[in-house]
């Protein structure tokens, strides 16, 4: 047996790309979630084999468990992750499975272009993976596969920021996720492979079998991993052919360096979204202060179309190497292949001014659209709805915005009224591609000292949460300034 040093894996690559997994899985527990519940794992790697053979099917059995893209939303704990619309249009059915000792892993759909691809998998089980509500139970993901994919012989997302994933557990026997893995920095043929390696919850366990091919997946080494390596675990792949979305995209080399250092690279447009792609060069051995003061730097910059109209910049993570290089991927809304123009806008911290006050403003509920007004923004809600243990705000966002809005739910004495409390509750943000909006989720998610949940009472049901929550705040500073004498306009056309 080898431990991941010995491996000479990564610990802390491991244990971040653990973590962005965990919190993209079952709700985006990721706001206000206690995160000890389960960090103490996440350097942790593979599980024992189980070592009987594999039976493939693409049909009946990969068929039976095959569910359509749309279907797969239409379940309510799923959320929006790009354009559904977009999602059915170019989606591949793929429907192959693998069983051993009585798990099955089947990769449902993949769904690619020149910015993402999606993949769509499920895992069912012949004995309930837990019983009542308990599905956050250590035994459930002892069970549970842990599932990693390879795209075109490399980890999928291994070096990419922008990847983002969903799921949940359809019944006691069956839990379904979805990857969105970006690749626009990459260079992937029309015709390319996605391989499923799953390994019974590979995340928590301190060792690998010496012949687990996650000794070689966790190292970027999916294309050396044999068929003997494969008939280990739980493996499934596809060819998939993404030249359909290629006519719908279109990529523009910019080339602008900024003030700032930052190289402005390029410019995606695809059905699947948009992404400007930004890369810094290596500068050195560099401290932490210098790397993080670097990273601050990445993204701080404007867009707006020909027209003048700002397109929202998703906040999505970025990454840099300790020598100060990074390639990031920035997703921007209100725009498609028909921009004939990007104008780039550096931003500066602005520090603010003796007696500069927090802008605050309240509004009681009830009456839409509510129209929050700054300095180079508007926040408007168009809706609020209240459901057991849940509350739904949809709001777009008008102007340049660094980063929110973040709304806070109050009653009439200004009390946090969020479902659960502030330390009881999650917030989700889901994007809506169509629409250009979002929909803040506050949802309730109370649990006790061992991380195991609180059941729901009637404290959070609809009607308490609506005799109790009456006020939205929104408050921020807003420190970063449009440094308009500085800006560049690419034509597009």
């Amino acid at each position: 047996m080898k431990d991941l040093m010995d491996l000479k894996i990564d610990p802390e690559r491991i244990k971040e790309r653990v973590e962005a997994e965990l919190f993209a899985d079952l709700g985006e527990r990721k706001v206000y979630m206690k995160r000890r519940i389960l960090k103490t794992a996440l350097i942790a790697a593979c599980a024992a084999v189980l070592g009987t053979s594999a039976v493939f099917a693409a049909t009946p059995a990969g068929q039976e468990v095959i569910s359509s893209i749309v279907a797969y939303f239409q379940n309510e704990q799923s959320k929006e992750i790009t354009s559904l619309e977009e999602l059915a249009k170019f989606n591949e059915e793929i429907g192959t499975s693998v069983t051993r000792k009585g798990i099955t892993l089947t990769l449902d759909n993949v769904a690619a272009d020149d910015n993402f691809v999606h993949v769509f998998y499920t895992i069912t089980s012949d004995t309930p993976f837990y019983e009542g509500d308990n599905q956050y139970a250590s035994e459930v993901w002892d069970r549970l596969l842990w599932v990693e994919c390879g795209i075109n012989g490399r980890l999928a997302g291994y070096d990419s920021n922008n990847n983002n994933g969903d799921s949940y557990f359809a019944d006691e026997y069956t839990y379904k996720a979805m990857r969105k893995y970006n690749i626009s920095t990459e260079t992937i043929p029309d015709n390319f492979k996605v391989e499923l390696f799953g390994e019974a919850n590979a995340a928590f366990k301190t060792a690998l079998p010496d012949d687990s091919p996650f000794n070689l997946i966790w190292q970027d080494k999916v294309s050396e991993i044999t068929d003997e390596q494969k008939s280990t675990v739980w493996y499934v792949c596809a060819d998939v052919d993404k030249s359909a979305a290629k006519v719908e995209s279109v990529t523009h080399d910019i080339g602008v360096t900024l003030d700032s250092g930052i190289i402005i690279d390029k410019a995606v447009f695809s059905p699947f979204g948009n992404q400007i792609i930004v890369r810094t060069e290596a500068g050195g051995e560099l401290d932490q202060d210098d790397t993080d003061h670097m990273l601050s730097l990445v993204d701080d910059f404007a867009l707006f179309d020909e027209n003048g109209t700002s397109l929202d910049i998703l906040d999505t993570g970025a990454s840099m190497a300790a020598d100060g290089s990074s390639l990031n991927s920035f997703e921007f809304l209100k725009a498609d292949v028909n921009t004939k123009k990007l104008t780039i806008v550096p931003t500066r911290y602005k520090e603010p001014e003796s007696g500069e006050e927090l802008f605050t403003a309240e509004k009681k509920i009830g009456e839409y659209p509510m129209t929050f007004e700054m300095n180079d923004s508007k926040a408007v809600v168009t809706d609020v709805r209240i459901y057991d243990g849940r509350v739904e705000v949809d709001y777009c966002i008008d102007g340049y915005m660094k980063y929110g809005p973040y709304f806070e739910l109050l009653n009439d004495k200004g009390e946090n009224a969020e479902p659960g409390g502030k330390l009881g509750c999650t917030l989700n943000t889901e994007v809506h591609y169509d629409t250009n909006s979002y929909t803040a989720v506050y949802s309730y998610d109370a649990r006790d000292e061992n991380g195991k949940p609180i059941p729901a009472d009637e404290t959070v049901s609809a009607e308490a949460i609506k005799a109790n929550f009456t006020t939205l705040r929104l408050s921020r500073v807003d420190c970063f300034a449009l440094d308009w004498d500085k800006a560049v306009t690419v034509d597009l056309k």
